[in-house]
């Protein structure tokens, strides 16, 4: 009588087996990773053009009351609507639509800046914010 070692075909099919599930676990989780990181990335640029367009409307001023829909890159797009809100406030919302096909909005109470006579400097009272 010999003493064989080794393995059976069965039992290297059942490892294979095995290790190929472990494989498809560790490809799915990478996927769902990958798909994560990209979403986080397109919400971070939505954030990104939102807060951009919140500046320049602090900068512009009441003139402009709304903005048409501007393109982006990457194909983002951004709409700008200004509207009164009381006494001395304007209310500034902005969507970005991401190209997924979600939407990311922001709104903003800015002051209005009173109207300048060309050559005089802004008067500014104690305590308040620089123009």
């Amino acid at each position: 009588m010999t003493n064989e070692r080794g393995l059976t075909l069965l039992e290297v099919l059942v490892a294979l087996v095995v290790l190929s599930l472990v494989a498809l676990s560790y490809l799915q989780l990478f996927q769902g990773s990958h798909r994560l990181v990209t979403a986080s990335r397109e919400w971070s640029h939505a954030v990104e053009y939102a807060e951009d367009a919140i500046e320049r409307a602090k900068l512009g001023g009441p003139s402009l009351l709304e903005t048409p829909a501007e393109s982006l890159p990457g194909g983002f797009r951004r709409e700008i609507m200004r509207r009164p809100w009381q006494a001395g406030l304007t209310l500034v919302t902005v969507t970005v639509f991401l190209p997924g096909g979600g939407r990311f909005g922001l709104d903003w109470l800015t002051r209005d800046r009173p109207a300048q006579q060309p050559g005089v400097p802004p008067q500014r009272t104690p305590g308040s914010e620089p123009p």
